[in-house]
């Protein structure tokens, strides 16, 4: 062989072996950047399922348990929530600071007080809210785990009112005790009220109580008590306590409040209390959608917990068929969910922050939604890391605008990859009996 041969040769051998460098190291890429996007997509599809699943059960076993928005107050009480409150409060907030009173009453055993425990609540937009993504949504929902769905189970042997001290309630017929089960909740509640005729605040008591003793052993339902032992909890911060050691106001309300007297026990099982929200995974600004277990103590299983990774926006919207108003063909009561298709109409329609300057009627005017029959969710995922194959200057790529949250102008720029993922849930029991 010449030199001149052996120069061609490698040459030639030179380039094809460029060439199929470039193509396996192209190959890499794309099958890298393949791989990102499944894990995207891979997050955002099972942080939805979980989300939609638990939005889906709202309300369980809370039958009554919140005023319909069309009820109206005429009575005057003492012993509960003001009666300028009603009709029912709103599910919609703008911190956690604020919460609805609406849902069942419940023990809070860290400030020796009543709580409210809402079906449905969101902070739409949150800015102020500690670990929370600014503009992002939050969502707490709360239901029975294998709750009964009836008006009442039991009856009680003997009146409660305002007086007792809450150290026992007794079931009338202890044969009836085999329905429950120790460890888990119940819930007082007034006989049926159809139309709220004589309760003014217009729900069904709902106060929420833990089965401390054997119901079917004994007639001894619920007695307030420090800890309940052999269940797995013990006496320290890792047990959470839901009866009062003596009578807490309005959890038993006066006689006359919510009609002559409480006469019923409902099999609410286990509470489930549980809040989403976007924060950030630790000091490395990783967004991610956290769960966090409000029945639980703030030790252990109370601590928030990462769903998903990548998740940078939860948005929220929710709808009712409010009936006639100012868009006859948008706000009429005709069994849908009408939603308008400019931002002008869906300012009037029957969904609210689908669109900025979205308001929610007050309680008690026309239009009024406090008892959401549709939640809308939206999760926007994006690549952990940025990607270079992305132009940093493309003024496309970006955070996104989703419902009512709208980015800043102008838009900011980046290198991550995003998925968006919506899908329409119905809570199946977030619904009055009118």
């Amino acid at each position: 062989m010449t030199l001149v041969e052996i120069m061609v040769t490698l040459v030639i051998s030179s380039i094809i072996a460029a060439s199929t460098f470039l193509f396996f190291a192209g190959q890499q890429r794309v099958y890298e950047t393949q791989t990102q996007i499944l894990n995207i997509q891979q997050n955002v599809w099972a942080a939805i399922e979980v989300v939609g699943r638990f939005s889906r059960s709202a309300g369980s076993g809370m039958f009554d348990c919140v005023a319909p928005a069309n009820y109206a107050n005429t009575s005057s009480s003492t012993g509960g929530r003001l009666l300028t409150q009603y009709p029912g409060p709103s599910p919609l907030t703008t911190s956690l600071a604020t919460r609805p009173e609406a849902g069942i009453r419940a023990y809070d055993d860290t400030t020796n007080t009543r709580q409210w425990i809402p079906p449905i609540w969101i902070v739409n937009n949150s800015t102020s809210d500690a670990g929370v993504v600014a503009g992002t949504d939050i969502l707490t929902v709360a239901f029975g785990d294998r709750a009964s769905g009836t008006d009442y189970d039991a009856k009680l042997k003997t009146t409660l009112t305002s007086t007792d001290p809450g150290t026992s309630i007794e079931l009338s017929d202890v044969n009836t005790g085999n329905i429950f089960r120790q460890g888990e909740m119940v819930l007082l509640v007034t006989l049926p009220s159809w139309g709220y005729g004589a309760d003014p605040i217009g729900d069904r008591g709902c106060s929420l109580f833990k089965i401390t003793n054997n119901p079917y052993n004994t007639s001894l339902l619920v007695h307030a008590s420090t800890l309940l032992t052999g269940l797995g909890e013990v006496a320290n911060n890792n047990a959470r306590v839901w009866n009062p050691s003596s009578h807490l106001a309005t959890m038993i309300p006066p006689a006359g409040f919510l009609g002559p007297d409480l006469t019923g026990i409902r099999n609410f099982g286990q509470l489930v209390w549980v809040r989403f929200y976007i924060g950030l995974k630790g000091t490395t600004g990783i967004p991610a959608l956290f769960m966090q277990r409000l029945d639980m103590p703030a030790a252990g299983q109370g601590a928030p917990q990462i769903l998903a990774e990548g998740i940078e926006d939860l948005q929220i919207s929710f709808a009712c068929d409010v009936g006639p108003g100012t868009t006859p063909e948008l706000s009429a009561l005709n069994g849908r969910l009408d939603e308008g298709s400019t931002d002008a109409e869906m300012k009037t329609d029957e969904w609210w922050n689908n669109v900025p300057g979205d308001t929610l009627p007050a309680s008690g005017q026309a239009g009024f939604c406090n008892l959401p029959m549709a939640l809308r969710l939206t999760l926007v995922a994006r690549s952990l890391y940025p990607d270079d194959l992305i132009d940093a200057t493309l003024s496309g790529n970006g955070p996104m605008d989703v419902e009512d949250h709208r980015q800043a102008s102008p838009r900011p720029m980046d290198q991550y990859r995003r998925r968006v993922m919506t899908t329409t849930v119905y809570p199946r029991n977030n619904r009055p009996s009118l």
